[in-house]
């Protein structure tokens, strides 16, 4: 019986929609290696409790795609007995049409044979003997009615294996097909040898000659090749898109073509253009391609080291491809404090290259669940703010991610850049008449809440945040104050209104606003003209649906803005259960902070001051 992506509504429209959607939309452009988006390890989310059940790991893996992890990270291991990539560490037996409910067995290490003596556990019990070299492994029948093997730390089934993430991918991208749903996904293998069930704590043996994958069913670079061929966007595809830009990526829709101040642009006598390190953007991904995962190999075992990784790179990108890992470093209190990827006076991409930075999002064993709950969100807000995409690579409160999926979900929630907590505020439809735009329908970015933005009134009187140029880090102000409809006019000469992009644009704005003269600039000020810019970025034309381009910039979901704000409202009512929930997790961490600690202290990140996300 096959497995499937698992859709939760309530899980889905718990990661706000409306602020996923807006993040994605304006970052359309984006080449896609410097869009941050919080990362997964599947063997501390789904199998941190040792179990590896065909069942359960389906329901994990389809809530970490529910709340919105984008890439994830699979530890999967070679059975050179059973010839599949299976997610369980140890070779499971081979068991021929056992459907007993419980059983105990003898694996023999020198032959692999086996013996297997039924039993009925209502009436009777039973043992094997066998020599003393023999491992003893017992087992019995799940609520799904799959045998788990219990193999020395480890439970598991013959079931799971990587057919079973595939159909839960495939499953996934069907569902979440709509134009509001698509998103770009990632997916990570690290490359094991199954070690042997005589010896399950041992080092697996090397892997050599015919043991090793070698048939199309075997390798990962053909069987993901064609079980993902409507959906990957391969090694081969980037390569030829690389060679000749002109009929690629530069031949769409404006709208659709990655920013090139992002990647290095190599033109020939004919004037062909081409690059060497450019990456599409997601919208050419997602919407001119139809592909939704890239795949790459992370980690790979000496045990393999004479399996030709070359032969699969038609599919699949080599190891670390996709992955520059960035160690930081934080202190006991939760604080980031070096290896921060802003590097002040930088204005080129080149001088601040986050380019797939990723890094692990520390969680001490020496704090209560509280305070490490309360201390990863700050942390993750400080990863997000120096370019660098946050991965989860423990078990939350000894928990996996389908028996309590809340932990994971807020740790997800605290990888968006952009939006402060409870905004934007887009089911608003008050106010507005003659040209004036209603309530609630325009972003601002606020120095008071860290540099996160807030929506607000598109008749406030503002300044405007210009970008100079096309330089995605230099930023200006507008020489005067208006409305959002009228603030466009006021940029100096050479800038335009414009919004941050990623999360290192806006941090790059948001210093620069900290470092304006109190005479323009104050987030102590009184007055909210001296604390917030306004953004290019409205939702006027549809409700939460938030664009760029002017108050006069239409929705490009219109065909359908209903469907749009249906989902919104329902995101409202349930983010608002989740907002609530968080805010007493918060007060309750920061009593117990002001009780260890008689001042609150600043996160110092690269020698300047940094608050992370208010929570």
């Amino acid at each position: 019986m096959s497995v499937s992506y698992d859709s939760d509504d309530t899980l889905k429209n718990a990661t706000w929609v409306a602020v996923l959607l807006s993040e994605r939309d304006v970052a359309a452009q984006i080449p896609i290696n410097f869009i941050t988006n919080p990362a997964v390890s599947l063997s501390s989310a789904c199998f941190g409790d040792g179990l590896y059940d065909r069942k359960d790991a389906a329901e994990c893996i389809s809530n970490l795609l529910s709340v919105g992890y984008r890439r994830l990270i699979a530890d999967i291991y070679w059975s050179v007995e059973r010839r599949v990539w299976t997610f369980c560490p140890v070779e499971v037996p081979v068991r021929a049409d056992v459907t007993v409910s419980a059983y105990t067995s003898t694996i023999t290490s020198s032959s692999m044979t086996s013996t297997v003596t039924a039993i009925d556990t209502d009436t009777a019990t039973a043992t094997t003997t066998t020599d003393a070299a023999d491992s003893m492994v017992t087992g019995y029948e799940d609520s799904h009615g799959d045998m788990v093997y219990e193999i020395g730390p480890y439970r598991c089934t013959q079931s799971l294996n990587v057919h079973s993430l595939v159909e839960v991918l495939v499953g996934y991208f069907q569902d979440t097909s709509s134009d509001l749903e698509v998103y770009t996904n990632w997916l990570v293998l690290n490359l094991h040898v199954a070690g042997s069930d005589s010896a399950p704590t041992k080092p697996a043996s090397a892997v050599t000659g015919a043991d090793l994958p070698t048939s199309q069913t075997e390798r990962p670079g053909s069987f993901f090749g064609v079980e993902l061929r409507d959906y990957i966007y391969t090694p081969s595809q980037l390569a030829k898109d690389r060679s000749n830009l002109n009929e690629s990526w530069y031949d769409v829709d404006e709208d659709s073509m990655p920013i090139v101040e992002y990647y290095t642009i190599d033109k020939d006598d004919k004037g062909q253009q081409s690059t060497p390190d450019g990456w599409p953007s997601a919208k050419y991904i997602q919407f001119h391609n139809s592909d939704r995962i890239l795949v790459e190999y992370g980690t790979v075992d000496p045990q393999l080291a004479d399996y030709d990784l070359t032969q699969d790179e038609d599919s699949i990108f080599s190891p670390n491809y996709m992955t520059d890992s960035v160690k930081i470093s934080v202190s006991k209190n939760g604080t980031l404090t070096s290896d921060c990827l802003y590097e002040p006076g930088a204005t080129a991409v080149s001088q601040a290259n986050s380019s797939w930075a990723t890094t692990s999002i520390p969680v001490s064993d020496e704090q209560s669940t509280n305070d490490t709950m309360g201390q990863m969100t700050g942390v993750i807000s400080d990863m997000l703010a120096c370019g660098m995409s946050p991965m989860l690579n423990d078990t939350l409160f000894d928990q996996s991610a389908n028996a309590n999926i809340d932990h994971y979900r807020n740790v997800s929630l605290s990888s968006g850049w952009a939006w402060a907590i409870g905004e934007p505020k887009g089911a608003a439809t008050g106010g507005g008449s003659d040209g004036v735009a209603p309530f609630d329908r325009c972003a601002i970015m606020d120095l008071t809440l860290a540099g996160h933005w807030r929506s607000t009134n598109c008749s406030d009187v503002r300044r405007g945040a210009c970008r100079v140029g096309h330089s995605p880090y230099s930023w200006t102000l507008t020489n005067a104050t208006a409305d959002y409809s009228h603030i466009s006019d006021y940029c100096p000469p050479g800038s335009i209104l414009a919004v941050p992009r990623t999360a290192l644009e806006n941090t790059y704005l948001y210093k620069f606003l900290s470092d304006e003269p109190s005479s323009i600039l104050d987030a102590t000020s009184t007055d909210p003209a001296y604390r917030e810019v306004l953004l290019d970025f409205n939702s006027i034309d549809v409700t939460s649906c938030w664009v760029t381009g002017g108050p006069d910039a239409s929705c490009p979901y219109a065909s359908d803005p209903q469907e749009l704000e249906r989902r919104t409202v329902i995101v409202a009512a349930v983010a608002s259960v989740v907002i609530c929930a968080i805010f007493a997790l918060t007060v309750f961490i920061k009593c117990n902070a002001n009780r260890r600690n008689s001042r609150r202290r600043k996160r110092v990140i690269e020698g300047w001051e940094y608050e992370g996300v208010p929570s």
